[in-house]
């Protein structure tokens, strides 16, 4: 009589550790919407007088960091068996200067330094995402088993999708009071990096026990059938190159989301306390139904996940290249949240599989090196095209969203030749 298979060690910690890591997106999805893939910040920096080439520089700057600061990570990081003070000690760190920013404006208001100081300490917020990324990807996947992996993904996004919907409708009432003032922006912005800091320290619920929990003996991070892992290893790995392409959908929604929430109050009507907030709430309304139809429920493969996703934001940057209607912005909204909500859910541990590694700190760091050229170039190659082309108005954003439906197109091709799981 066959036996039941043994659950993995690490399942007995699932409930704990799901939620821990919940804690903490659920807290920092609170503050993501000014920040993160913003369209509030597109518009607080339209006011400071920032340009279009300014404007796409801000993405840049968040690719630049994690670039940088991805295999700085893995150095720190490589020789750690536990990796949880880790975690938390580069959260702590990236909240410091948005928090900082926040204070200086609520103490002396705006002035002609402003936007300077605002880029310097985005970017020095940027390269904190940089530390945190990887260490935090890696983490999360040596806490769960490879089987439960993706389940605890969807929670966890799901739980940041909805409090980010929370975040935007705030959002929508503070530009609805304020404008984009010193106090209210200032408000914001300390608010985002007081929740930043707080929600860093849930990962202390977790359980972590790599080696002990697989009844192993510990042994050094990094080392993987006695090998320490290389940049050769990572670049002979095939599977890994070709599911990167897949990528290629990712960026070109980056490179549209910098600049529609513009478009749409300059072009479209649409007012832009809706815009700064509204916006967000259907990306992170598309996301958690994502996360919950195709997370929780799994009703698809990883891979047919992927192709149903990125056909629908094909869709709707289409749809935005030949209709400015104000619905139009909320269902394109809702298609991206939901691309980009399971590229969230399924990137990481696709990753983590893909590597065959114990430790992928070395997969997560290299990965948004090898994508630097399109995350940093096509912010700012759009956005000095809109500058060049700024006399054709919203002709020249429909030009920008047709070209990225095109790279779009290329990822998707990409995903229909990955391996069925």
């Amino acid at each position: 009589m066959p036996h039941a298979p043994r659950p993995h060690p690490l399942d007995a910690h699932f409930p704990r550790n799901v939620l821990g890591i919940s804690l903490v997106e659920f807290i920092w999805g609170l503050g993501m919407p000014p920040l993160f893939e913003s369209t509030f910040l597109q518009i607080f920096l339209r006011q400071l007088g920032a340009s279009n080439l300014l404007i796409g520089l801000v993405p840049t700057m968040v690719a630049m960091g994690t670039a940088v600061s991805g295999l700085l990570a893995f150095r720190l990081t490589a020789h750690m068996d536990r990796k949880r003070t880790a975690v938390v000690l580069v959260h702590v760190i990236t909240a410091l200067p948005i928090l900082v920013f926040g204070l200086i404006l609520l103490a002396g208001g705006y002035s002609s330094g402003t936007l300077a100081l605002f880029l310097v300490l985005y970017s020095c917020f940027s390269i904190a995402v940089g530390l945190i990324l990887p260490v935090w990807q890696n983490y999360i996947m040596k806490i769960f088993s490879e089987k439960k992996a993706v389940t605890a993904m969807a929670v966890m996004t799901t739980a940041q999708s909805l409090t980010k919907v929370a975040g935007s409708l705030f959002l929508v009432r503070v530009v609805e009071r304020y404008s984009f003032s010193a106090p209210g922006t200032g408000m914001v912005f300390t608010l985002v990096g007081a929740l930043f800091l707080i929600g860093s320290f849930p990962f202390l619920f977790t359980v972590e026990d790599p080696g002990r929990a697989l009844g192993e003996e510990p042994r050094p991070a990094g080392n993987d059938r006695g090998q320490r892992p290389s940049l050769a290893v990572v670049f002979r790995n095939r599977a890994f190159l070709l599911f990167l392409g897949t990528d290629l959908e990712y960026f070109a929604l980056a490179g549209v989301i910098a600049f529609y929430a513009n478009y749409a109050t300059e072009f479209c009507g649409v007012a832009p306390a809706l815009a700064s907030g509204m916006f967000m709430v259907f990306s992170c309304v598309g996301g958690v139904l994502a996360n919950a139809l195709l997370g929780w429920a799994r009703l698809l493969s990883a891979r047919a996940t992927y192709l149903v996703t990125k056909s629908l934001a094909l869709a709707g940057l289409i749809l935005m290249s030949l209709y400015s209607a104000p619905w139009v912005f909320y269902l394109v909204s809702l298609l991206f949240g939901a691309s980009r909500g399971t590229r969230l859910m399924i990137f990481t541990p696709l990753v983590k599989r893909i590597s065959g590694a114990s430790d992928a700190t070395l997969y997560f760091a290299v990965t948004p090196i090898l994508a630097l050229p399109l995350s940093t170039g096509l912010p700012l190659l759009n956005g000095a095209f809109l500058d060049a082309y700024a006399p054709l108005g919203a002709g020249a954003y429909r030009i920008v969203f047709l070209a990225m439906a095109v790279l779009c197109a290329a990822g998707l091709a990409f995903s229909t030749r990955m391996k069925p799981d």
